[in-house]
């Protein structure tokens, strides 16, 4: 199109090969990411971990991955808006490589649980990749395709999944859960390459200076509310260390409070969370991360542990549910291109509620989990494309890195609380089957799984409630700007870089308005 050209500057197909780049990143992080639960047991065998008992630990797998996203997630995207999209995009596919080649070759390195954690952690900062991603497409593509390609980016989410649960299922069955790991490198490697060397830098930036006080307290308060979450069934919710962590995170999370309304240059402008739309979109975003990984990890747990399944059968339990969201994501997309996101966040926030109730009741043989989760995850694609261009066309341009990163950690804390008041409700409600004349096992009683589900639902259906309060607005590129139904507003500014030589580190003037000193012009 000769659209594309306009655009971009680097001919008509320069979009789609961001776009394919950019899919191929979610494909691959979502394969290595859904292969985590179905390879807990494997993982709990091979570093001597017994279930139920060792269980919030296992988690840690998961848990401590998306900590340390949450953490760097804000830096990252700040660092973006200033110093360019690409690049950072790049450090943090370089660092995501890197770790993940180590996580696979943990087990070799120390029969310790913990080095796996660590490296883990650090694989964590690969978490940055999404919101500048997200980030590159509105800089990158002309108005009228970024509804359908970021419908084209959640949907790789459902194909990584899948990739995840089979694949890696296979492998981990054929090979080890380690290869699950050393499978990604090669990939992780050349995409890392394309990026460098194929994507050209975003031309939006912003004048700006990183925070880092005020990203000191928000990481310090994620990860203390983040640990005492995970750690509370454990130690015990009232002991004195989890009591602690908690005052830790209100504390540090007033003390980010008060550093973004006088820093100069803050993390995130606070005008910019009060935004009706994205302060809404944020709670979305928590509830979908509940849902999804609180979701996903009962089934695995339910899949492994009471059905007896392997990574490889769990994967194929759970198929049909990434294959609807890999054919919802773009659908979704054209849906939200002609009709605005408001309503398929609406949907999206309501069809889980069908599939957790239908679990709530049904939960007894694997066509019950099959249909359940298939339900979940269509509704849930359509919150995600829905949820995310609503982000979109309500965040400034030179905006748009960190709003998608304080977007992601909020979904990220959704995602942690989630799986572990799953993992708190099945620890606690631990049940002894005689077995006579062998030893007695130790199960989960079936009532855990009810709860989770009712719990879920619930949840659900407050982000329902509140989708509904959204703006009904238009996608971009339906007319100029995007459009309040029945009222036309413009497009928040966004400054670009000049285009001629050796202004590539030039980045644009601030976006805030400026106070006059008294007695100066």
């Amino acid at each position: 199109m000769a659209q594309d050209k306009e655009v971009t500057g680097l001919g008509r197909n320069y979009p789609t090969m961001v776009l394919l780049v950019l899919a191929s990143i979610a494909i691959m992080v979502m394969y290595v990411e859904a292969m985590a639960f179905p390879s807990l047991e494997k993982v709990m065998i091979s570093f001597n971990l017994n279930y139920p008992g060792d269980l919030p630990l296992a988690y840690w797998i998961i848990t401590i991955y998306l900590v340390v996203g949450a953490v760097a997630i804000p830096v990252f995207g700040k660092l973006g808006d200033i110093y360019g999209k690409k690049k950072m995009l790049t450090i943090a596919m370089l660092i995501y490589s890197i770790a993940v080649t180590c996580t696979g070759f943990s087990r070799d390195i120390s029969s310790s649980f913990y080095v796996m954690l660590g490296f883990r952690a650090v694989q964590g900062m690969g978490m940055c990749m999404f919101p500048l991603a997200f980030s590159i497409i509105r800089d990158e593509f002309p108005v009228e395709r970024i509804a359908v390609a970021q419908g084209v980016i959640s949907a790789m989410f459902g194909v990584g999944t899948a990739v995840g649960f089979v694949l890696g299922g296979f492998v981990i069955d054929r090979w080890g859960w380690q290869w699950t790991y050393h499978t990604v490198v090669p990939f992780a490697l050349i995409a890392t390459a394309f990026v460098a060397f194929k994507i050209k830098e975003s031309p939006v930036r912003m004048k700006a200076k990183v925070d880092y006080v005020g990203a000191g307290f928000l990481g310090l308060a994620l990860m203390s509310f983040l640990v005492a979450v995970t750690e509370g069934d454990d130690r015990g919710w009232t002991s004195p260390i989890i009591l602690l962590l908690f005052a830790v995170s209100v504390v540090a999370i007033v003390l980010f409070s008060a550093q973004q309304l006088r820093a100069k240059y803050p993390l995130i402008r606070p005008s910019l969370l009060r935004n009706r739309d994205i302060a809404l979109i944020n709670v979305v975003a928590f509830i979908i991360g509940f849902g999804m990984f609180g979701g996903q990890s009962v089934i695995a747990i339910i899949a492994q542990f009471k059905f007896g399944l392997s990574p490889l059968n769990t994967g194929i339990l759970l198929l049909p549910a990434s294959i609807t969201s890999l054919i919802l994501g773009p659908t979704v997309g054209l849906l939200v291109k002609r009709n605005g996101p408001k309503w398929p966040v609406v949907a999206g926030m309501a069809i889980p509620i069908l599939g957790f109730i239908y679990l709530y009741y049904n939960h007894a043989t694997k066509m019950d989990i099959t249909i359940g989760i298939t339900i979940m995850s269509g509704g849930l694609s359509f919150a995600m494309v829905g949820s995310i261009n609503m982000l979109i066309i309500s965040t400034p341009q030179v905006e748009t890195a960190i709003s998608s990163a304080m977007n992601m950690i909020i979904r990220t804390v959704g995602g942690v609380v989630g799986p572990a008041v799953a993992a708190v409700i099945i620890a606690s409600h631990e049940t002894t089957i005689l077995n006579p004349p062998g030893p007695s096992v130790t199960t989960t009683s079936d009532v855990a799984y009810q709860i989770i589900f009712l719990i879920s639902a619930i949840v659900m259906v407050l982000g329902t409630a509140l989708a509904f309060l959204l703006t009904d607005k238009r996608a971009l590129g339906e007319g100029k700007g995007f459009a309040v139904r029945g009222k036309a507003e413009p497009v928040p500014a966004a400054v670009h870089w000049p285009a001629k030589a050796g202004s590539d580190d030039s980045p644009a003037e601030d976006p805030r308005p400026t106070k006059k000193k008294p007695g100066k012009p």
